[in-house]
């Protein structure tokens, strides 16, 4: 009878850590969802070292982040996200 309790314990605390994340992710794509810089994609190459694409102004800016610096590698044209896909 008291592993059950265990159970039945364990099992809403699953559940109420899955409404808290859930709530969390839609208060932050409110927050995020009105700013002009948005990061497309991220990637880690090192333990400290990373590329990230960032989206401002139609524009698409690759930007190397490493411990102690941040460089502009590159700068693109955004092009439509559908005619990517094709």
């Amino acid at each position: 009878m008291k592993m059950l309790g265990y159970i039945c314990i364990f099992i809403i605390i699953l559940y109420l850590a899955h409404i808290t994340s859930k709530y969390l992710a839609k208060k932050n794509e409110f927050i995020n969802k009105n700013k002009s810089i948005k990061i497309k994609e991220r990637l880690l190459v090192n333990k400290d070292k990373e590329l990230v694409l960032i989206v401002y102004k139609n524009r698409e800016y690759l930007i190397g982040i490493s411990q102690d610096k941040f460089i502009k590698i590159d700068t693109f044209e955004n092009k439509d996200d559908i005619s990517e896909e094709i």
